[in-house]
């Protein structure tokens, strides 16, 4: 692995948003895959990519949608990380002794820098396939990892709704990356935070099919990135499946 590069410098992301069907992780990860292939010919040194997408919101048991961090799938993502040289974050439910822990694994170079385990989940009583209190186990740290391009954090979906989460690691974080798992297009979370706090950061929600309890709807997801005054760098309509590349600049907080 490459030493870290000096800051400030220019980073190039792939943010993509995905278009799944909830409850269908095989096909889902194989269209996510295709189209990290697609971004790596345009040499981004991050890729991002949502939440959970695989299995979604699919019921109100997700154990046999989950899975371990050495599973087939996973192993596919890490390998691409390292024929694109470039630092690569998913979200997955993992199984565990614990329970079903929401998790987003973050790959560089083919190697893996760690995960964070959502630890703001979201409560949803009146739509108990959609409330994460219930459904999983929740994660213990805002987690700051240490990559090549600076120090990051992953803030996953609802945590950036959540203005504690952004004040713990914002001092300490040279960027942000949130993946997210929500109906509607989440930008304006990252625009806010990101002007809040001085942090450059980047987005990806899934599109395509949403289980809603007793019928399909569409997501209007988007993907997306901006600077840290919050204005936007590159971003995508709601609901279109796209790969959004942009430049974020860092510099050593």
């Amino acid at each position: 692995m490459r030493e870290t590069m000096p800051l400030p410098i220019e980073v190039k992301v792939a943010a993509i948003s995905v278009a799944t069907v909830d409850g269908l992780p095989k096909a889902n990860y194989l269209r996510a895959a295709r189209l990290v292939e697609i971004a790596l010919a345009d040499s981004p040194d991050i890729v991002l990519l949502p939440e959970a997408f695989a299995a979604g919101y699919c019921g109100c048991d997700l154990a046999p949608f989950a899975e371990t961090k050495t599973s087939p799938a996973l192993r596919r993502f890490r390998d691409l990380s390292k024929a694109g040289d470039c630092l690569l974050v998913l979200g997955f439910l993992e199984r565990s002794k614990r329970g079903i822990r929401n998790a987003a694994v973050m790959y560089d170079q083919g190697a893996e820098v760690g995960v964070h385990y959502k630890r703001t989940l979201w409560p949803d009583a009146k739509r108990d396939y959609r409330d994460e209190l219930t459904l999983m186990v929740p994660g213990t740290e805002m987690e700051i990892f240490g990559t090549r391009f600076g120090k990051c954090s992953i803030i996953t979906c609802y945590e950036n709704m959540v203005d504690e989460n952004w004040a713990e690691v914002g001092p300490q974080v040279d960027f942000v990356l949130s993946p997210y798992n929500c109906q509607g297009d989440p930008s304006h979370h990252n625009i806010e935070k990101s002007r809040k706090y001085g942090i450059p950061s980047a987005w990806a929600d899934r599109t395509g099919t949403v289980w809603a309890g007793d019928r399909y709807m569409p997501n209007p997801g988007t993907a997306g990135m901006v600077d840290a005054h919050g204005r936007i760098v590159a971003c995508s309509n709601p609901g279109v499946e796209t790969i959004v590349v942009g430049t974020m600049s860092l510099e050593r907080r």
